[in-house]
C-alpha cells in the first residue's frame, strides 16, 4: 500500500467506480471496506513478522544445539575408536595367554607320556634335564582402561 492513506485509496476507488455526489453512503461503505481490508492486512503483516522473528530465534537455537551435539559426537567417536583399540589389545593378550597355556600343556604332557612309556616298557631310559626345560617366560602386558580413557570431569557430567 505504501505511501497512500485509506482516504486516498477510497477516493481513487470512488473515481473508478463513478459514484455520484448524491451517493455518499456508497462511498463511505467502500471506504469502510477498504479500511477493514487494510487493517486486516496490517494484522497479517504483524503476524508474519512475529512468525519470522520466532523462526529466526528457533533456528539460531537449533543450530547452536546441533553444533554442540556434533562436538559431543566427535568426542564419543574418539572414545569408541579408543575402546576398539583396547579390545583388540585385550583380544591379542588373551590369544597370547591361550598359546602359552597350550605350550605349557604340551611341555608337561610330553615328559609325562615319556615317563609312562618308560614304565610300560620297563626300560631304564632316563629323561634328559634339557627335556624338562620350560619355554622362556614372557612378561604379560596389563592394560588399563584409564590408559585409553583419561578421566574427564566434563565427560561424566554429559553422560
Amino acid at each position: 500500500m505504501g505511501d497512500y492513506s485509506v482516504n486516498d485509496i477510497s477516493q481513487e476507488l470512488a473515481k473508478h467506480l463513478d459514484f455520484s455526489e448524491t451517493s455518499t453512503e456508497a462511498v463511505k461503505e467502500v471506504q469502510n471496506s477498504v479500511e477493514n481490508v487494510t487493517n486486516k492486512m496490517g494484522g497479517i503483516k504483524q503476524s508474519l513478522e512475529h512468525v519470522k522473528a520466532d523462526i529466526s530465534t528457533r533456528s539460531e537455537l537449533a543450530s547452536k544445539e546441533l553444533y554442540d551435539a556434533a562436538h559431543h559426537l566427535d568426542a564419543l567417536y574418539d572414545k569408541i575408536d579408543a575402546l576398539e583399540r583396547f579390545i583388540n589389545i585385550v583380544k591379542q593378550t588373551v590369544n597370547d595367554v591361550t598359546n602359552r597355556v597350550e605350550e605349557a600343556e604340551a611341555f608337561i604332557t610330553n615328559p609325562i607320556n615319556l615317563v609312562l612309556d618308560t614304565l610300560k616298557i620297563n626300560t631304564s631310559k632316563s629323561i634328559e634335564p634339557s627335556d624338562l626345560k620350560l619355554p622362556p617366560m614372557r612378561s604379560l602386558n596389563i592394560y588399563h582402561t584409564s590408559d585409553y580413557f583419561p578421566p574427564e570431569a566434563e565427560t561424566s557430567e554429559q553422560l
